[in-house]
């Protein structure tokens, strides 16, 4: 039997699905970086959503929607203000907001059959929600 990488194996499992039948799993894997950047705001409607989201810089807000059967989601913000907000709808969700600053606030809204919510904050004011929802 002839070896195939790892590697290879992935490119063909991601081949197979980009290329399968209509009814075949859509994928969305988003990463953004930004230093001292605008606000990020994403929106994620595909069956499988993730996005990790990396921020520094003075003022951060990060805004991340995912409407799919798995929904994931990490933010790490480094800022002066650290504003996140998480809204995920689907079978499971899960989300991580991380921030370090002066003031930190974050909101995690899901709603699904299985929902994972942590938020850790290191600054002198810290402002947290995170409500989740099974139908």
């Amino acid at each position: 039997m002839k070896y195939i990488p790892g590697v290879a194996w992935v490119a063909l499992l991601a081949l197979g699905c980009a290329t399968g039948p209509a009814g075949a799993q859509s994928v969305d894997i988003k990463t953004i970086v930004s230093v001292g950047g605008p606000p990020v705001v994403l929106n994620q409607n595909s069956q499988l959503n993730m996005a990790g989201v990396f921020m520094i810089g003075g003022s951060t807000s990060a805004t991340v929607t995912q409407n799919g059967t798995n929904n994931a989601t990490g933010i790490l913000q480094f800022g002066g203000t650290n504003s996140a907000s998480i809204g995920q709808a689907g079978m499971n969700n899960f989300a991580f907001v991380g921030q370090t600053g002066q003031s930190a606030t974050s909101l995690v809204s899901q709603l699904g059959t299985m929902n994972t919510g942590a938020v850790v904050q290191f600054s002198a004011v810290n402002n947290s929600t995170i409500v989740q929802n099974a139908p």
